[in-house]
């Protein structure tokens, strides 16, 4: 019981995470598709400045504290996160939907890497070969066409190594200044909010806005799609952002960045499965066999974790014994010198 109570925090956060990313992609197609906003790194701007302002707004009513943190860590975790957007965002509109798929599923395996060689933190066996099951799983069910160029295959990688390590560095981040979701969101997104402005001329080089200027572009937009439902499903994507940034760090906080990874993967292979029996997607045997594999590898990890749960609930509770046993039986000498005393009285 203590286990599955010391794991509804982590489940909750995970289900926040989940439920956020996937309003966050239906509310985004609206806002491409619908509404023509071809500017990826605005928005992502705007998700930034919705960001620090909900979150600024909540420690101003008291729903935490903020706390001052170093420079130096907040503009590194800002860069990353700059660098790993621009990677994703190139990634995407560079390279074929499978190499964009395999570079996605290749994030995990980049994390545990890091963690290895850089951290000198390993995982085992048994969580090695589930998540190389899941991956595999992953694979099957979503990659399709796999062609990718030289220049695709660098930017690729690039997107992956930056996932890793923004997913990392966030973890460690939190742990390192004993911060947080909260205050370190709040107290590092000013500086991502000014790098953003700076870059954002690069949406004016996207083909749909033919190379105008920045800010004419934006008045083209606002002629042809600007409307009240437009700015509200922008702003309304902003305040999604929000909570996806959120989530973010408070399911890496409270699990870890591979964790994190896994819950994304299940996300994928959930999405995928919902289609099939909600809106009648077709289902090839490809297909069919990459969730049962996926979820097979999901199921592994996730009885890995309990069980390694449940061996430190012990731990801690015979840790708690055996002190409480040596507490019992320890006599203080001033004690027992007081009670000789009063015997020979």
């Amino acid at each position: 019981m203590d286990v599955v109570l010391a794991n509804l925090k982590p489940i909750a956060y995970a289900v926040f995470n989940i439920v956020s990313v996937t309003g966050i992609v239906a509310v985004n197609k609206k806002v491409f598709r619908d509404f023509g906003f071809h500017f990826p790194i605005t928005l992502v701007l705007i998700h930034t400045i919705i960001t620090f302002l909900g979150l600024w707004t909540a420690s101003m009513v008291g729903a935490f504290d903020r706390k001052t943190l170093p420079v130096f860590p907040r503009l590194i975790l800002a860069l990353s996160f700059v660098f790993y957007n621009g990677a994703s965002l190139l990634n995407l509109n560079v390279n074929t939907v499978g190499f964009y798929q395999i570079s996605k599923i290749l994030v995990t395996p980049t994390v545990m890497l890091i963690n290895l060689l850089v951290y000198g933190e390993g995982t085992t066996t048994e969580v090695k070969v589930s998540v190389v099951v899941m991956l595999l799983g992953v694979g099957l069910a979503t990659v399709t066409d796999v062609d990718v160029t030289m220049l695709g295959f660098i930017i690729g990688m690039a997107a992956v190594v930056g996932a890793a390590q923004q997913q990392i560095f966030i973890g460690r981040l939190q742990k390192t200044l004993k911060a947080s979701a909260n205050q370190l969101l709040v107290a590092y997104t000013p500086f991502v909010v000014v790098m953003l402005a700076i870059i954002t001329p690069v949406d004016s080089w996207l083909p749909e806005n033919e190379n105008m200027p920045l800010f004419q572009s934006y008045q083209e937009w606002y002629e042809q799609h600007g409307s009240t439902a437009s700015v509200f499903t922008i702003i309304l994507s902003g305040c999604l952002g929000l909570l996806v940034s959120l989530s973010t760090f408070l399911m890496i906080g409270a699990t870890s960045p591979l964790t994190y990874n896994i819950v994304g993967h299940l996300k994928t292979v959930s999405i995928l499965a919902t289609g099939v029996l909600i809106f009648g997607d077709s289902m090839s045997t490809k297909k069919f066999l990459g969730i049962l594999l996926a979820l097979s590898g999901v199921i592994m990890y996730s009885r890995i974790k309990l069980r390694n749960a449940q061996e430190q609930q012990r731990n801690k509770k015979a840790n708690e014994s055996t002190a409480t046993k040596l507490r019992a039986v320890t006599v203080d000498p001033l004690d027992e010198q007081d009670r000789k005393n009063e015997e020979k009285n």
